[in-house]
């Protein structure tokens, strides 16, 4: 595989990092303001929008059979765990960004070490998201058929996505390897190191001696 859609697997991979670290920026840093406790005006949306998004989940909660009974648990836990769960997501935010910009220098620099924390980390993401978005999917096609098949061929476009990307990278990652190899010739027999530059002269005067010589005394 040597290009992706309009353009080589090593820009692909390069627009893709890039594309990563602005996602992972941007992800990032309302949690990092939510989990500094920020109180500048627009600077925590998470915290200045925490009770609208509340009420959201929790009339979401209402409407369905399984946890119209249960809702107020539900609600209770999830306040409770949503620190962690920042935490957690804000770090894991960090790491991707962190992954991205080493993809970035990996193959603008032709390193390859460094491209693979990002192909371990997007392999984890994908089996990771695709079993979730399963379990997701058949929720939403239990709550409703309409809006379960619509979330099944969003589920399928984002899955077939994602592999395409990490198939991208890998592309690139094999063709850094070809790369670095250069073909070496067998080395050749040495030859003289000095070669003259103008025509050599004999002594035929002394040649011719012996010659006489050996014909007289045989």
């Amino acid at each position: 595989m040597m290009r992706c859609c309009c353009c080589g697997v090593k820009t692909a991979s390069v627009l893709l990092g890039t594309l990563n670290v602005v996602a992972s920026v941007m992800v990032l840093f309302p949690l990092a303001t939510y989990l500094a406790d920020s109180d500048v005006p627009n600077l925590n949306p998470i915290k200045e929008h925490q009770k609208y998004l509340e009420n959201v989940l929790e009339d979401l909660l209402r409407e369905h059979n399984w946890t119209s009974h249960n809702y107020m648990d539900i609600m209770n836990s999830a306040r409770e765990w949503w620190p962690t769960a920042a935490l957690i997501s804000a770090s894991l935010a960090a790491v991707s960004a962190t992954a991205a910009l080493m993809l970035i220098l990996g193959v603008r620099c032709k390193t390859r070490c460094l491209m693979v924390p990002f192909l371990v980390l997007t392999m984890i993401d994908i089996i990771l998201a695709g079993t979730g978005g399963i379990i997701v999917v058949v929720g939403i096609f239990y709550a409703n058929t309409i809006t379960g098949l619509v979330s099944m061929v969003v589920y399928i476009i984002l899955a077939v996505l994602s592999l395409v990307s990490w198939t991208a990278v890998l592309a690139a990652y094999k063709n850094l390897s070809r790369d670095d190899y250069m073909y070496s010739p067998a080395p050749s027999k040495p030859g003289p190191d000095y070669y003259p530059s103008a025509p050599q002269h004999f002594d035929m005067d002394e040649y011719r001696g012996r010659k006489e010589y050996r014909n007289q005394f045989g």
